[in-house]
């Protein structure tokens, strides 16, 4: 299967994948929204095994992106980088994925590739919750309808917003407490954090199916789905590079 390169810039991170579904060689580096191309080229070179680009095996590249700021920066230093032109997700590329909202050009390209990823993973309706910046619902149905989605604030913005609005309160490493009910405050906080945001997402998965009527399978992705998925209560599989692989299925689409 050919290679290629999938890029998703996350309002705190991107991550930058070098394979296909079968095996992603993965890197993460945290977002910046003065980056150059430069110095993305640059960082590309460094962080990136180079060896498969020399043996002919990049297919090409493709871009996903929620910074608007950056996102032709990434793509002109990704075309470079690979010496052809990286596709980005956006109006006019063939996803394959019918959006049933108010305003389709509102669902961020993230979110696209999610649901993708989540449809091709399961090929029924699915419920794909992403733990990022934001905490993210995206329900597709067994039609590959995109049919809506909620979106919570993620356990760092959680944490950055209730350490910077208190004068006492510090922050904590986001790891499972080992009680419900903790001894001291640092304990209260993982608590609150990361048993309260599970809590969130158990009862939201809930509301969902109840409200459509759905039996959808649920997968978990995100850079803190590790932590959260296996404290949930209702059945679901944790995808690490589900974003990445439905970055793949546009790609073939468009090509």
């Amino acid at each position: 299967m050919k290679k290629i390169i999938a890029i998703d810039v996350g309002n705190s991170e991107t991550t930058v994948g070098v394979g296909n579904s079968d095996k992603w060689a993965g890197y993460r580096f945290t977002t910046r929204k003065t980056i150059t191309s430069d110095e993305l080229l640059m960082m590309f070179k460094t962080i990136i095994d180079t060896k498969p680009l020399k043996e002919n095996l990049i297919d090409g590249a493709i871009v996903c992106s929620v910074v608007p700021q950056i996102t032709n920066s990434v793509a002109l230093a990704t075309s470079k980088f690979i010496s052809k032109d990286a596709i980005v997700v956006g109006p006019g590329v063939k996803t394959g994925l019918k959006v049933n909202i108010d305003n389709p050009k509102e669902l961020g390209p993230d979110r696209i590739a999610n649901s993708i990823g989540g449809y091709i993973k399961t090929g029924s309706s699915v419920i794909v919750v992403d733990l990022g910046t934001a905490t993210t619902f995206d329900l597709v149905n067994d039609k590959k309808e995109y049919l809506g989605g909620s979106i919570a604030p993620g356990i760092k913005v959680s944490l950055d917003a209730l350490t910077s609005k208190t004068s006492s309160l510090k922050s904590v490493e986001l790891e499972t407490p080992k009680n419900v009910v903790g001894k001291n405050t640092y304990e209260a906080i993982q608590s609150g954090l990361i048993l309260g945001h599970t809590s969130m997402i158990d009862s939201m998965i809930e509301k969902i199916i109840l409200e459509t009527g759905l039996s959808p399978r649920v997968l978990i992705t995100g850079g803190l789905g590790k932590v959260i998925h296996p404290l949930l209560n209702i059945k679901s599989n944790f995808e690490e590079n589900l974003t990445l692989d439905g970055l793949e299925e546009i790609y073939k689409l468009n090509n």
